[in-house]
């Protein structure tokens, strides 16, 4: 009884408690039903032995003067939406920016929309070069 007392009193307390609560709920389930692998660098090279592999830069193009994936596709996040029509839905993508938070969400974007095997590459270009693997510039 005194617990609900203190809720009532408390309502800016009880609200950020109650916030907290659903945002830890929607955070573990959303990774569960994710449509779409994480990929760090290694699984990424893995991925790379498919010859047919589709590698999508995110990034702006003013970006991509840091350097690049070689023979990857540069479609701005901006663009995806519109540009997605050019790429096969049945072949594996790995998706990269440069941080890891873009590719994100252009993978959910894209496995929403029929995409069968899309990877994010975690870490993004940052954790690229951080491993020292190659790139274009």
């Amino acid at each position: 009884m005194e617990l609900i007392q203190f809720l009532q009193g408390e309502l800016l307390l009880t609200g950020t408690l109650l916030a907290l609560i659903i945002l830890l709920i929607v955070n573990i389930y959303g990774d569960t039903f994710k449509k779409y692998a994480v990929v760090d660098t290694h699984a990424a090279v893995s991925l790379m032995d498919d010859d047919e592999l589709i590698i999508l830069d995110v990034r702006e193009e003013k970006e991509r003067s840091s350097g690049f994936i070689n023979n990857d596709i540069n479609i701005p996040m901006s663009q995806v939406k519109n540009k997605m029509g050019s790429l096969d839905k049945s072949k594996n993508i790995l998706v990269y920016c440069k941080s890891g938070t873009r590719s994100d969400q252009i993978s959910g974007f894209l496995s929403k929309n029929e995409f069968q095997n899309v990877s994010s590459l975690k870490g993004g270009f940052n954790a690229w070069q951080k491993a020292e693997l190659p790139i274009q510039k």
